[in-house]
């Protein structure tokens, strides 16, 4: 097992990254780099990852912080190294060095967040529902509240769905029209409507003062893109994850 990464070269002093699922056997839901502990992969894999991850980070297992994700707007402040397990929680705001925030995707965007001069970083995963109630600019608040500045942050979002595979229904369209008017987040071109998720995550950073300039990403579609990284439409739910990680270094 090899844990291979694409690194986001965000601010001195922060390492973040998205894994790459690292196999060959595209077809089986579980194969490659996966530390998602509630999808239903065996939990020996699991832990190999972990231990692997933590190589990487040169961290103890305990200074990972792996939310059980809900696609909620629910976003943890985390102030301390000691922490209770965080279950319904879908964004994570710290100033702690050397704790390891990370999101678990197969589709959805992970958004990694910095202001380096106030020492404060943000993981956030954004799927449809997160989008529309707008989790990103709830994470960028929490942020603020511990004394960062918005023009100051820097975001990337990982690997996630494209707009061309990104296909939904006649209801979702219209959320997304309703949530963000005068923004071209839905594709009409298309036999049902396709969705831009990066579009409505920056329109929704821009509203909280993020400078443009300053938000990159996604680098490839999850989707397109499936024997490099997980995608819940093409494995089913029941299927591993990419992870993406930010971490204030020591």
């Amino acid at each position: 097992m090899l844990l291979t990464t694409i690194d986001y070269p965000l601010t001195e002093g922060i390492t973040a990254f998205s894994t790459l699922r690292g196999t060959n056997d595209v077809t089986n839901p579980y194969y490659g780099f996966n530390v998602c502990h509630y999808s239903g992969d065996d939990q020996s894999h699991i832990d190999t990852c972990r231990e692997l991850l933590c190589k990487r980070l040169n961290i103890s297992p305990d200074r990972l912080i792996i939310p059980r994700q809900t696609h909620s707007s629910h976003i943890a402040v985390i102030d301390s190294y000691d922490l209770a397990p965080l279950d319904d929680i879908d964004g994570m705001v710290t100033n702690v060095k050397g704790l390891a925030l990370c999101i678990n995707t197969a589709d959805c965007v992970p958004v990694l967040m910095a202001d380096t001069t106030a020492g404060i970083i943000a993981a956030v995963h954004s799927g449809w529902r997160g989008t529309v109630a707008g989790i990103a600019g709830k994470a960028v608040s929490g942020m603020v509240r511990m004394g960062a500045v918005p023009h100051r942050i820097k975001v990337v979002m990982g690997p996630s769905i494209c707009t061309g595979c990104f296909e939904v229904g006649h209801e979702v369209a219209q959320i997304f029209n309703d949530t963000f008017p005068g923004i071209q987040t839905v594709d009409n071109s298309h036999l049902k409507p396709h969705i831009d998720l990066s579009a409505a995550i920056r329109a929704t950073l821009y509203d909280v003062g993020v400078e443009p300039e300053n938000i990159s990403g996604p680098p490839a579609c999850s989707m397109c893109n499936h024997s490099d990284y997980f995608s819940a439409r093409r494995l089913g739910i029941k299927s591993g994850r990419t992870l993406s990680v930010i971490m204030l270094r020591t």
